[in-house]
């Protein structure tokens, strides 16, 4: 396998831990509510567009009132239990460190709006390691669609298919898969579907295995 040119990276629940946060913020809300979810829509959201989720929920009850009270709860709780207990996701900062001190070109392509996503990029230390940057607020179709992906190798100007991706989630991986980028899932959540484990160049336990898998080299 070749080193590729450039390492692009989700950010939620791939470099910081906001999909721990949210799925918290999901659960408490439901049970605020008194409305019963099963396990396969939240493991579904993971990585899953906000349009989408609702979608799933309208499906599952069909009542859009509850739906609407069930995000507005869950908006709130997440807001409040990112500012407490948020931390970058296990390896995360040695990943990105070990990568640029190899003189990797790094990338981020998240879902979440620049809004959002830049205050957390900021506040771990994120920031400077990455050359560019893609929101989801800047790209028409979310993943798995590969819009984002394929507009972070542009705004590199790096071929997709020399480019690496690194994900937690399902629809991630299909995202940057379809882009033709060498995907390597990290999931926390997310239970890989054997479709996904075939398509990733590798399925890793942790970031730490990363720098490693990505540039060849035997873990120390």
């Amino acid at each position: 396998m070749q080193t590729p040119r450039a390492v692009i990276f989700d950010m939620d629940g791939t470099l910081v831990d906001t999909e721990r946060v949210s799925q918290t913020a999901w659960r408490r809300a439901a049970s605020d509510l008194g409305v019963e979810v099963p396990e396969r829509i939240w493991d579904a959201f993971v990585g899953c567009s906000m349009p989408d989720a609702r979608a799933m929920i309208d499906a599952e009850f069909g009542n859009p009132a509850l739906t609407d009270r069930l995000f507005s709860r869950q908006h709130v709780l997440y807001f409040v239990i990112r500012e407490q207990s948020l931390e970058p996701c296990e390896g995360a900062l040695d990943a990105l460190r070990a990568l640029a001190d190899a003189g990797m070109t790094l990338a981020l392509a998240t879902s979440t709006a620049r809004e959002h996503a830049l205050p957390l990029m900021e506040r771990f230390g994120m920031t400077p390691f990455f050359s560019s940057m893609t929101f989801g607020d800047q790209i028409e179709h979310a993943k798995p669609a590969p819009d984002i992906y394929l507009e972070a190798a542009s705004r590199l100007g790096i071929d997709p298919i020399s480019c690496a991706a690194v994900e937690d989630s399902v629809n991630g991986a299909l995202a940057a898969c379809a882009a033709g980028m060498t995907t390597y899932l990290v999931p926390e959540w997310a239970t890989p579907t054997p479709e996904v484990i075939e398509r990733c160049a590798a399925v890793l336990g942790s970031l730490r295995e990363l720098p490693a898998a990505v540039l060849g080299r035997s873990p120390r």
